[in-house]
């Protein structure tokens, strides 16, 4: 309950100004967006893996937030994250989504990460909260926050 009280406290406060806007948006399908998601994180994940630090980098929209990081400091930490995780073999990125909700025009996902090594051993662990808005037909990552 803790985690739906945060995030109903994020899109109230980050999001008051779109949420009191007027205009007609059309409904999203959360069963659609679950499926999406869960590809979506894979994805990462494989990027990750594969050391693409530039794929990551695709995967957020313009004036996208990484924490507090912004354009081109999102695709150095990405690269950074993932030199370190090769020298200390943490490379399997896995996430599992516990909260997908959207007000129809963003989609807000709190989940929980896992870093393990290659032997499939724990090497840490955190939540985040997501938030994806379409850009171009594409839903790209928002705001990307450690909880």
């Amino acid at each position: 309950m803790k985690i739906q009280h945060l995030l109903y406290l994020f899109v109230c406060l980050s999001f008051s100004p779109v949420l009191s806007q007027s205009k007609e948006l059309p409904k999203i399908d959360l069963e659609e967006a679950r499926i999406f998601v869960d590809k979506f994180d894979k994805q990462f994940s494989k990027h990750f893996f594969d050391g693409d630090s530039t794929a990551i980098y695709n995967m957020y929209a313009k004036g996208a937030t990484f924490g507090t990081l912004k354009g081109d400091d999102i695709l150095k930490a990405w690269g950074q994250s993932i030199r370190s995780s090769i020298k200390n073999d943490t490379r399997h990125f896995i996430f599992t989504s516990i909260l997908l909700t959207t007000d129809n025009e963003y989609l807000f996902e709190v989940g929980k990460y896992e870093y393990k090594d290659s032997n499939g051993n724990s090497k840490g662990e955190g939540k985040y909260l997501m938030v994806l808005k379409k850009e171009d037909g594409e839903w790209k990552i928002y705001h990307d926050m450690g909880l």
